[in-house]
């Protein structure tokens, strides 16, 4: 599978590799939603990014307006709020006149809003020749770039990025007013003028600007304690980047510490409470590394209907460590999109339930190779034909019980004795051992409702004679990754087309199915799926399909695998279903 080529953006930024990982996997998914939200509103949309100084909402900025030019061919543009800072002599006179303190650059107040406006309205509505000038501040000399340096903008952009350490910020009650956050206004804002007038500024002019967004961005820091860091940094970067003329102009270490003391107040805030409403939250370590994408607070950009049907060993789960990690936050681009992961396993009823639990998953089921499908009860607005109910579920079964395939078993076991180890013949300790599961597990494991999995001794030779043997006597067998299975004619393909074709009855819409798996009892499945992603197996061979259309194979083994291939599925959906972009699929 092809990828997203940020080698010379990443060049560029002087960011390592650790960093094209992180962009793969959360910011170039991120694109694809806010084109998607771009088609979706046929106009000009404004995303509104905020994270703390330092936090790299720059970077991101440059990148979305990267990956959305040369992947989807749209036009976008980055604004910061930075750059609309009051000129030097502007912010003299509010020091003059209300505080000090606001001859400082950085809060609510020093800020020229009523040009920020004005710039997004000419963005927005940009018609005709005559361009748009977009303001520039030289953080150097701590004043505005002449009008002869600002950027230009030649025409109406489709997206427009506006970036800012507040952006998205709320003001404070007043009570909280009262106490000092800092050494700074202990001792420099005694009466609290300043920080009321800063306040003053986000309840009014500053919540105009924001209610303009589409959407709001936050690149969540760990605390206010790691902005010294990030920011001392940033003031590195900026001195190695200037001539020494222009180097006396920027700040020791102890003016900075100094400096980000204007910005704890509102920073701390907006940690505590802008997670509460943003569209999307990427929350950040102290090495500004991602470890999460949190929420999409029930933003739902994607508009395309697809249900995926994943096997869990070795596609989703980890073959040796049945580790999903490597693909949570796909499972969460999924959850925030509405799109239904159903686990279609050999395992268990009660193995998969304990999965959900740990995935916080709420979708429908297929246990033990498509024996029998498993929907919550009010999952749909009603019980679907020619389903049961058993206990919580609405369950339809395709195939006779547990017990009358372990009669055409039993009648074959002295023809094929010591030959190979049954299921329900072994001890919690052997199913440990032979599948690496934990003894809690293989008790799941071993409570099986439908088919018999049987663990072959014996040689090729003879496991083709009691293949024969046992399918001449009505039943069905399927070859997974460990074991063989026993059940009736049933498969997983069989339970994935009921499934799709319920969805689409229920809905009264069409929906893609995306099949995934990586072994031979998933070939059925892959194959009667409108579009099959194989996973590369570190023990056997990549399955032989029928099919020779949509198909996908990963590049990776296991949950990286999966997510990787997931998002180049969903890339084609979004773009050969529901939009006219095209470009690069990532992996």
């Amino acid at each position: 599978m092809s990828q997203l080529d940020l080698s010379e953006f990443i060049q560029k930024h002087t960011l390592g590799s650790e960093f094209t990982a992180q962009a793969i996997e959360y910011f170039v998914p991120l694109a694809q939603e806010l084109a998607n939200l771009h088609q979706n509103k046929q106009q000009s949309i404004i995303v509104g990014i905020n994270g703390a100084q330092g936090s790299g909402k720059s970077t991101l900025s440059e990148l979305l307006v990267e990956i959305l030019e040369r992947k989807y061919k749209l036009n976008a543009v980055t604004l910061s709020l930075d750059d609309f800072y009051y000129r030097r002599d502007e912010r003299k006179q509010l020091a003059n006149s209300i505080h000090p303190l606001l001859e400082t650059r950085g809060v609510p107040g020093t800020h020229d809003v009523s040009l920020a406006n004005e710039t997004l309205n000419a963005l927005v509505h940009h018609n005709g020749p005559e361009s748009t000038f977009i303001p520039r501040f030289n953080k150097a000399i701590d004043d505005r770039y002449e009008q002869s340096q600002w950027s230009e903008v030649t025409q109406a952009p489709d997206i427009i990025i506006f970036e800012g350490w507040c952006v998205g910020a709320i003001a404070q009650q007043a009570e909280e007013l009262k106490a000092p956050v800092n050494s700074l206004e202990t001792n420099e804002d005694k009466d609290a003028i300043w920080r009321s007038y800063v306040n003053l500024q986000l309840t009014e002019q500053y919540q105009t600007l924001f209610d303009r967004f589409d959407c709001t961005v936050m690149l969540q820091a760990p605390s206010f304690q790691c902005v010294f860091k990030w920011r001392l940094e940033q003031e590195e970067k900026l001195i190695a980047s200037l001539g020494d003329a222009n180097k006396a102009r920027t700040m020791s270490p102890e003016a900075i510490e100094r400096f980000i003391q204007h910005y704890q107040r509102i920073t701390e805030h907006v940690l505590n409470t802008l997670p509460n409403t943003a569209e999307y939250v990427f929350k950040l370590n102290s090495n500004r590394k991602i470890e999460a994408r949190v929420k999409a607070n029930g933003f739902n950009p994607l508009n395309v209907n697809a249900l995926i049907f994943t096997d869990l060993d070795g596609s989703l789960l980890d073959h040796h460590t049945y580790s999903h990690d490597a693909a949570i936050s796909t499972l969460e681009f999924c959850q925030q999109n509405s799109i239904a992961v159903m686990p279609c396993s050999s395992k268990t009823q009660h193995e998969i339930e304990q999965l959900r639990r740990v995935l916080n998953n709420h979708h429908p089921f297929i246990i033990e190779n498509g024996a029998a499908v498993f929907i919550p009860i009010g999952y749909f607005a009603e019980q679907p034909a020619d389903t049961e109910v058993v206990g919580k579920y609405w369950v339809k079964h395709f195939v006779n019980p547990h017990a009358h395939w372990m009669k055409i078993l039993n009648s074959v076991r002295s023809e094929f004795e010591g030959l190979f180890q049954s299921f329900s013949s072994m001890t919690l300790d052997d199913i440990a051992n032979a599948t690496g599961l934990s003894l809690e597990q293989s008790q799941l494991a071993a409570q099986r409702q439908f088919g018999e999995p049987i663990l072959w001794q014996g040689d090729e030779v003879e496991k083709s004679r009691f293949i024969n043997t046992i399918t001449d006597k009505g039943a069905t067998i399927l070859q997974g990754g460990r074991f063989i299975h026993i059940c009736g004619d049933a498969n997983k393909g069989k339970a994935l087309i009921w499934l799709s074709n319920t969805f689409q009855q229920m809905h009264s819409t069409p929906y893609s199915s995306i099949a995934i798996g990586d072994s031979h009892n998933d070939i059925q499945m892959l194959d009667m799926a409108d579009y099959a992603l194989i996973i590369r197996s570190p023990v056997h061979d990549i399955p032989v399909l029928s099919r020779v259309d949509h198909i996908y194979i990963s590049d990776d083994f296991g949950p990286i695998g999966w997510g990787q291939g997931v998002h180049h599925i969903l890339d084609d959906l979004f773009d050969h279903e529901t939009s006219p972009v095209t470009g690069e699929l990532h992996g």
